[in-house]
């Protein structure tokens, strides 16, 4: 049964590595991508995610200001403070921790 999930594991971080692997998924902050055997650290998903929160969370304004009425809209810093908080979550328990999996096994070939 172990095997089955560590099995299942590997399979989708293999997935996980495929999508980080594309400089598409990471335009454009292609610049915070870093190397293969380097780890995807906190601060580097926190710059991604802040990045992308204000963008999306602002997006998320907008379509508030135009379908609510003011008295319902909430402060303008909430929308982009939750999108980059679960964009945080997300990242750092799927792509940064698949990232850092894949980082050390490289890493350990180089040391050998």
């Amino acid at each position: 049964m172990r095997a089955f999930f560590r099995h299942r594991a590997d399979e989708l971080e293999q997935i996980l590595n495929t999508v980080n692997d594309h400089d598409g998924q990471w335009w454009p902050f292609v610049f915070l991508r870093p190397e293969q055997q380097e780890r995807m650290t906190s601060f580097r998903v926190a710059a991604l995610s802040l990045l992308l929160g204000c963008f999306f969370g602002m997006l998320a304004n907008v379509v508030v200001a135009l379908s609510a009425s003011p008295a319902h809209r909430p402060h303008v810093v909430v929308f982009p403070l939750l999108t980059a908080l679960g964009f945080f979550a997300l990242f750092r328990i799927t792509f940064a921790y698949s990232w850092n999996r894949r980082a050390a096994r490289l890493r350990e070939r180089v040391r050998r």
